[in-house]
Formats: C-alpha cells, sequence, structure tokens
C-alpha cells in the first residue's frame, strides 16, 4: 500500500539512547562537566546539576502552562531559563551546560536498526515525509542528527516538534498542525510510526491514521532512585542499558560471546579504565602485563591507550609463571611458598607437587627416602606432615638453584624493567607472589618499592606481601576490605575470571638460552585437557572485544577518574552469586586447575551430585567444600 503521508516519531522509534532512561543523560552532562576548568569555581552548582535540571523543566512546563493556558510545551531555551533563575549560575556556566547537553545527547544516541528499515521502506511508500516529536530539543538540531546517524536526507525533512508549536501529539493536536502546514487531510492514507502507546497510536488513530507502533524499544523515564554512591549511577545506566530491548542488537549471538559482553565485559572494561587512571595518578612510562592472565587486558589497553591520552605509555608482555617464580625469585626461604604446591582438593603423587615448584623429583630420590617417600607416593592426609618436613629440608637446594637461574636468565627481565622507566606489574592478583618472585628477580637494580602492582584484586592473604614493602593496588578487592566481595571471589569468582582471561598459549615453565645467547620461556604445549576450555575463553573473550570496543567512546567524553567506578562489576557480581540455569549449563561444567601452576590437574566448578550424595548432608556438604563455585553447586544440587 502507498500513503499520501507517513510521519514518524523520533526518539525510541528512530534512535534510542545507550542509557537505562533518557533522563540519565544528565548526570552524564554533570559528569562532563565535573571534568571542566570552569567547575572549580563552580562545583556545588555544577555537583548538584542533575537535581536542577530536572527541577528546571518541570518547573518552565508548569510556567508556560500558566502564562499560556496551554499544555506546557516548552523549549530548550526555557529549561534553562529556568535553570539559570534556579541557580544563579552564570551566563558562562549556562552556555556550558546548554552546549554539553546537546553534546552528550548525540553522542549518546544511535540509528534504530528497526526504525531505520521502516524509515527507508515506507519513505519508498509515500509522496511525503515528515517527522513529528513531543520535545523540547530545537528541529534543526534534532534533522541534523537524524541525517548524522544515517536517516539520508533528513536534515531537508519538515519536522514539527511540540516545544517549537506549543502544541503535542500527546494532546492529538499537533497532529492538526502538520495537516494545516503540509496540507494533508487526516485519512487512512497518512500512515504514522511511532512507540508511544498513547501519543502516537490512540491519539493518531483518534484522527483516523493508520499506525505501526514502534514496540522495538522499552523506555522507563524515571530517574533511578538507588543506595548506590552518585557516582556509580552513570556507570550502572549504561550496564543496565545493556538488557534493554533496543540494545539487543549489540550483543553477539554466540552463548558464550553474550556472557563475556554482558558479565565479562563490563569488569574488563572497568578494570582497564581504572588501570589508566592507575597510570595517570603514577605517572607510569611502562606497564609490563604478566602471562597468562594479562593477555587480554594487555591488548585492551593498547586498543584504548591514545584515546585515554597515554599513547606515551610503553607495554610489554611477561612471561611467568608461580612455578617459574619458585625457580629463579627465591632470595629468602618461605615454607608457605612452597608448601601451596601441596595443597589443593585432590591429592597429588610427590613428584607431580615437586613439578609444580621445578623440582625434580628423580634427582631427590634420596631426600624422598629418608622421609618414606618415592615419586609416585601420594601426599594424601596422613602423610602430610612428613611431606612439609620433607620440604623444609630444601630449602638450601632451592635458594641456590634460584640464584644460578638468575644469573642465566636476568638478561630477559632487563628488557621488561629498566632504571629509567616508572613501571607497573599488570596481572589478575590475588596475593601477590607473583609480584613478590619478579621483584626478587629484578632486584638489587630495581627496588621492590618503585614498582607498582595493579590488579583486578587482592585478597586479605596479600597483607604478608604489602608488610614486607611490595606496593600494591586491588581494584574490585584491595586486601579484603570488601568482605563480601572477597567471598564470592574465592566462592567461584576466581576461578570464572581465570577462565575468562586464558591466554592462547600454555603456563611458562621456565626460561633457557637459545645459541645466540637469546633467553626465551619455555611455554607448556597447550594440553588436551584445557581445549574445550581454552576454546570457549576464546569465545568469551570475543564478547569482553566487543563490549570494550562498543564503549570506547566513553575514554572521549569523560576522563579515566571519572568514569572509574567499581559498579562495572555488578553484571559479574550476579553472575558469581545467582547464575541463571543457561549461565550454569555453559559455565559449571568448565574444569579448573586443582593448584596453582598445575594446569594438567583439573577439576569442574560445579556439578550436579547424583542422589545418593545429594540424599546425604556430610556428604552434599563435603561435595560442595570441593565445589570451585558454590552459588552454581547450591543451585544444581537444591
Amino acid at each position: 500500500m502507498t500513503y499520501d503521508i507517513v510521519t514518524f516519531d523520533i526518539f525510541d522509534t528512530l534512535v534510542h539512547r545507550r542509557l537505562r532512561a533518557p533522563v540519565d543523560v544528565f548526570e552524564a552532562v554533570r559528569q562532563s562537566a565535573l571534568q571542566t576548568r570552569i567547575a572549580l569555581l563552580n562545583h556545588d552548582i555544577i555537583s548538584s546539576f542533575t537535581h536542577h535540571r530536572i527541577r528546571a523543566e518541570a518547573e518552565a512546563r508548569e510556567i508556560i502552562a500558566s502564562k499560556t493556558s496551554g499544555e506546557g510545551e516548552i523549549s530548550f531555551d526555557e529549561i534553562y531559563d529556568r535553570y539559570q533563575e534556579i541557580t544563579g549560575c552564570s551566563a558562562d556556566v549556562r552556555q556550558m551546560l546548554q552546549s554539553t547537553e546537546l553534546a552528550l545527547e548525540k553522542r549518546f544516541l544511535f540509528s534504530s536498526p528497526r526504525g531505520m528499515a521502516a524509515f527507508n521502506d515506507l519513505r519508498q511508500k509515500s509522496e511525503k515525509i515528515a517527522f513529528i516529536s513531543d520535545m523540547y530539543l530545537p528541529s534543526a538540531w534534532l534533522t541534523q542528527t537524524l541525517e548524522e546517524k544515517g536517516f539520508d536526507g533528513a536534515a531537508s525533512i519538515p519536522t514539527f516538534v511540540s516545544g517549537e508549536h506549543r502544541k503535542s501529539k500527546h494532546s492529538g493536536a499537533l497532529y492538526k498542525e502538520v495537516a494545516l502546514a503540509l496540507g494533508v487531510p487526516f485519512s487512512e492514507r497518512w500512515m504514522h510510526v511511532g512507540d508511544n502507546v498513547h501519543a502516537d497510536i490512540t491519539k493518531a488513530k483518534e484522527h483516523g491514521l493508520s499506525t505501526t507502533h514502534a514496540d522495538w524499544a522499552r523506555i522507563d523515564n524515571r530517574r533511578q532512585v538507588s543506595a548506590f554512591p552518585q557516582r556509580e549511577y552513570l556507570a550502572r545506566s549504561i550496564i543496565d542499558s545493556i538488557n534493554l530491548s533496543q540494545l539487543s542488537h549489540l550483543v553477539p549471538e554466540g552463548e558464550y560471546e553474550g556472557i563475556g559482553y554482558k558479565s565479562f565485559g563490563p569488569l574488563i572494561f572497568g578494570y582497564i579504565v581504572w588501570l589508566m587512571s592507575k597510570v595517570r595518578e603514577a605517572k607510569l612510562d611502562h606497564l609490563v602485563f604478566v602471562a597468562r592472565d594479562g593477555w587480554l587486558p594487555r591488548q585492551l589497553f593498547d586498543d584504548l591507550k591514545q584515546t585515554a591520552g597515554l599513547n606515551h605509555t610503553t607495554t610489554s608482555y611477561i612471561h611467568f609463571s608461580r612455578r617459574a617464580g619458585y625457580q629463579i625469585g627465591l632470595r629468602e626461604w618461605d615454607i608457605s611458598q612452597a608448601w601451596a604446591a601441596f595443597t589443593g582438593k585432590v591429592s597429588k603423587p610427590m613428584g607431580e607437587c615437586l613439578e609444580t615448584i621445578g623440582y625434580d623429583a628423580k634427582a631427590l630420590a634420596p631426600t624422598l627416602e629418608r622421609f618414606g617417600f618415592d615419586e609416585t607416593t601420594v601426599v594424601d592426609e596422613p602423610k602430610r606432615v612428613a611431606a612439609h618436613s620433607l620440604v623444609t629440608t630444601t630449602f638450601q637446594h632451592g635458594l641456590s638453584r634460584s640464584c644460578a637461574n638468575r644469573r642465566q636468565f636476568k638478561k630477559y627481565f632487563e628488557s621488561h624493567f629498566q632504571k629509567s622507566k616508572k613501571t607497573g606489574i599488570v596481572d589478575i592478583g590475588w596475593n601477590g607472589n607473583i609480584q613478590r618472585y619478579i621483584v626478587s628477580t629484578i632486584a638489587p637494580e630495581i627496588s621492590k618499592e618503585e614498582v607498582i602492582g595493579l590488579y583486578i584484586g587482592l585478597h586479605s592473604s596479600a597483607t604478608p606481601n604489602r608488610d614486607i614493602g611490595l606496593n600494591m593496588s586491588g581494584w574490585m578487592s584491595n586486601y579484603g576490605t570488601n568482605q563480601f566481595v572477597e567471598q564470592y571471589l574465592q566462592s567461584g569468582g576466581v576461578e570464572l575470571l581465570e577462565f575468562a582471561l586464558t591466554a592462547d598459549h600454555g603456563t611458562t615453565l621456565g626460561y633457557r638460552e637459545d645459541e645466540d645467547g637469546t633467553i626465551v620461556p619455555v611455554l607448556e604445549p597447550l594440553l588436551d585437557e584445557e581445549a574445550d576450555y581454552r576454546e570457549k575463553a576464546m569465545k568469551v573473550q570475543e564478547g569482553v572485544r566487543k563490549f570494550v570496543s562498543d564503549h570506547a567512546y566513553l575514554l572521549e567524553i569523560f576522563s579515566p577518574e571519572i568514569l572509574s567506578s567499581t559498579a562495572w562489576v555488578s553484571p559479574f557480581e550476579r553472575l558469581v552469586t545467582d547464575p541463571s540455569p543457561d549461565e550454569m549449563r555453559l559455565l559449571a561444567g568448565l574444569s579448573h586447575s586443582d593448584t596453582a601452576g598445575a594446569t594438567s590437574s583439573r577439576l569442574t566448578l560445579a556439578a550436579r551430585q547424583d542422589d545418593k550424595t545429594r540424599k546425604s548432608k556430610r556428604r552434599l556438604a563435603r561435595a560442595r567444600q570441593d565445589a570451585f563455585w558454590k552459588a552454581a553447586f547450591d543451585k544444581l544440587n537444591s
């Protein structure tokens, strides 16, 4: 069917905002304005912008309605006239805020795929096209913005805005204005497309128009009252918008890619932003990203650093692991570092435990025999006391070997750490042991105080490493100051994050010297046991990369300091503590290494137990203790 005219609503029909609610753009204006020099002398005014901007619009409508006995439709300038009266701000401050609002409206807007399709289809079936909007923004700005968002010819299409005509679609009066101005009678040959059931459908039908309901957006334009700090509001609005139907096309179709985008993507983006703020604060020249968890963050940091004004900050990727650290980074004996190889949920043979810390069980055969072991002996609970005594006697072996390795392989580390460059170490974190080994390896040329560790999180168990002088900071968890965060990290969060950050190469076993004298890392071959795990992790990372790419524009608007917030963790926190059935189906069956440094010994994150186990409180409790992901275990066995 062809039409005499097709009219389109604009907002939430043709374009959408990347925010939970349209009103949230005012918070973006507030945050952006706080970065400006003018904010230094007008801090109180700008800090309360969101509240006063909402109030100014409401009061401006009341004033105009009272003066004109009309609908209270207002213009953008009239809102800011009232804002200036309320706040007493200067003309310069008003101009800055007004121009910032227009700029950010445009930055947060994107064209609706379905709206674009409807526009391109219906314009071919109509003699005339027009835009009708219940809006205060200027019509010239609206049409130019539509043109920039891909609606070809929009700048020359007649546009009717309620604020300019003092009439609205909501009352039906704006339709009469369009009919009169364009000389088009009300009839079924006039098609109107819009999202608001009352203004775009009911009122249009009252005039005899044909209608198409633009039902592809879900909108609630109320500012959300929240117990969270105001500094988190914008980040949470952006995160919440991901689940709105109008943004669903941004989420990758694959299941693992989708989890990467929605659950891990915000966390990794938030961490990179925090990392950038710390680089600026500490004036770091170089960042060393530690394998394997630093593989993806390094790539993302390099992708974003120019946008954040950090192009001068160089990066490198160092192959390192706890196992490698024990071989090269020991300067003083600490039994707890060695004993970690004997921990885990499953008892392992002595040879496998010693291999985890780089010891050759055959070379230590006499010592093993003295304590009643050989390399095949399983170190179960009854044998742990003897095993602990055995490890205690190896201090001379460990220290001597570490010293020799430092002399041989030191050049590898010198390529990453230079006295002339202020350097940060970037890794997933938790206890700080990797940093401890690295700074021991590069000392005494570079002191431990000169290297800053910047981690996704640090557990309370990192405190001893801080107490010996290591300079470290954690983002989502900083020495366990937030017990809730540390608890869910230690109840499956760590394993899920390590999965999402898996590198596409094996763990570092040690180092060797090539024929030409080059020091190269020795990497464990990619194991068949890890193949499925790694393949799924790469899919998750595709989703993470897309989330970061889709939101990189935020760094063009806001400084890392403004954007930095642990609010970006919230989707991941929900995943760990309250997973959905689909999330458990995709992730609970993943395997994870039982002990740090031992990738060949792997257990599933959570599993449904057999009937016999589920009917026994004791057996179920033991199974839960052995499970990595507690919330998933509880749901699978409820």
